[in-house]
């Protein structure tokens, strides 16, 4: 499995795909970042992989044996995260310790600062356009405060499917490892009950401004993705140490995006280690200028 966050996981998934029949993967960012060069051993080493995250595990599960004309729309649901009801106007003055208490999932720092702010989703829609063959126009994100229903696929026959669990990564962990077959002990089970207060609404984009990087990023040069990852990795741990505000974390990514050099790395070859690392370095300097004076 590999776990690693970040960017450094890369290196370390390759070399498990050089000895694996299979990898289970949660390091999101090898695949946002270096996909095409996991690709070359993938084909290689006729390695399978096999995504963890709750909302790309769903998605395999629920579009097994499904083309991509068959499919109308697929959802990826947000919680919404600890500030889904805070005024817009208070979002500048969020403290790390505020942005860090995910009301459903235990996490790490990082990921708990991108699930405040639906940085994760947009890092979540760029991983399943490359894991998954189907028009990356049909992803779709909504809120859904639960944490119950993970993706949601919507086919042209009128069938809509879903797959609901509890906000407990073990299940899509042990359902990957070891199939349908497996029993989680101690397993939290969803109440009846709370079936009948599942809400869904659509993403206010102006308390989540995060999610319009997505389509930029997406008609961006190849590297794009890279670069936004490594900035945005950068700027949560600015946060983190107080140095800049909780809303200067997308603010400061678009500021990357329009940034004069940004063509010149985002457009160059990502079949290349080296080429990543090189745009990864220009971005994390570049953020750091732009960002702390």
């Amino acid at each position: 499995m590999s776990s690693i966050v970040g960017i450094a996981g890369l290196i370390p998934t390759i070399e498990a795909i050089k000895i694996s029949k299979s990898v289970a993967i949660a390091n999101k960012e090898s695949i946002v970042c270096g996909w095409k060069v996991l690709l070359k051993y993938i084909k290689k080493y006729k390695t399978k992989i096999i995504p963890i995250d709750s909302e790309h595990f769903s998605i395999m599960e629920l579009s097994k044996n499904c083309d991509d004309d068959e499919i109308e729309e697929i959802i990826i649901t947000a919680s919404g995260g600890p500030f889904l009801n805070t005024p817009i106007n208070k979002l500048q003055y969020v403290k790390p310790n505020q942005a860090i208490k995910h009301p459903n999932w235990s996490m790490g720092k990082k990921i708990s600062i991108d699930s405040s702010n639906l940085m994760n989703k947009v890092f979540e829609i760029i991983e399943a356009s490359k894991l998954f063959r189907f028009n990356v126009n049909k992803y779709r994100i909504i809120i859904h405060p639960q944490s119950y229903v993970h993706s949601i696929i919507r086919f042209k026959n009128g069938l809509i499917k879903m797959i609901l669990h509890d906000a407990d990564m073990s299940i899509p962990i042990s359902n990957t490892i070891y199939g349908y077959k497996n029993k989680i002990e101690n397993i939290k089970k969803i109440n009846s009950n709370t079936l009948t207060k599942l809400s869904f609404f659509e993403v206010n984009k102006k308390r989540f401004p995060a999610i319009k990087l997505i389509n930029k990023c997406l008609k961006s040069g190849p590297m794009a993705p890279n670069i936004l990852n490594a900035a945005n990795e950068e700027l949560v741990n600015l946060f983190l140490e107080k140095k800049i505000k909780f809303t200067d974390i997308v603010k400061n990514l678009n500021r990357i995006f329009n940034h004069r050099e940004f063509g010149k790395y985002a457009n160059k070859n990502s079949k290349s280690i080296v080429d990543i690392y090189e745009s990864d370095r220009w971005a994390r300097l570049k953020t750091q200028a732009i960002s702390v004076r």
